[in-house]
């Protein structure tokens, strides 16, 4: 957790004399175990990101059976609550910053095939959403990614805007407005 702390504080800019001391070991010792401070960085990125998506599968596999906007809900508010703790927005954001090309482009292709499968998966949702008649039949799947936009924008403003604690009731509201978008009358 101590390398997880420091990425989220300094970004690729931590030292590993820095990592060494969190951990209370010499420098030299922390190279016996890794090459590199980007061998380290790999590790401990992959391993947060490797557990956002191993709680968002657990998360998929509850909601499953639900009514789509139940569904949508439920997992709009997770990933919120998700990112609400540890710091872990920070450290994501901290990602998209990381000058090492070769680390940049593995941790991009690493999220871009995990997130494949969680729209997918969002798009079965959607879809069978508008066959139960929950979603009007003529929204298109463009409102889907407008769905995971919302989820971006209340994300950055939990960032920006830490302090301010009605994130929720926002979040809460702007989920709402685009529910009241994308579904028939009768499912409101």
């Amino acid at each position: 957790m101590a390398a997880f702390d420091i990425f989220c504080e300094k970004g690729y800019h931590l030292s590993v004399a820095e990592l060494a001391g969190a951990v209370k070991i010499k420098t030299p010792s922390l190279y016996s175990h890794f090459a590199s401070k980007d061998e380290i960085i790999e590790l401990v990125v992959r391993d947060e990101i490797e557990r956002y998506y191993a709680y968002l599968h657990e998360w998929m596999l509850k909601i499953e059976g639900l009514y789509c906007k139940e569904a949508m809900k439920n997992l709009y508010n997770l990933v919120i609550e998700y990112f609400s703790k540890d710091k872990r927005l920070r450290f994501w954001r901290a990602i998209t910053f990381i000058p090492n090309q070769q680390l940049n482009s593995l941790f991009a292709q690493l999220i871009s095939e995990k997130d494949a499968i969680f729209k997918q998966k969002m798009q079965r949702c959607f879809l069978k959403g508008q066959s139960n008649g929950e979603i009007r039949p003529d929204v298109s799947l463009g409102s889907l990614r407008l769905y995971l936009c919302m989820i971006q924008g209340v994300l950055d403003g939990m960032l920006l805007y830490p302090e301010e604690l009605r994130y929720k009731d926002n979040a809460d509201e702007l989920f709402e407005a685009y529910w009241d978008g994308i579904c028939t009358s009768r499912a409101e």
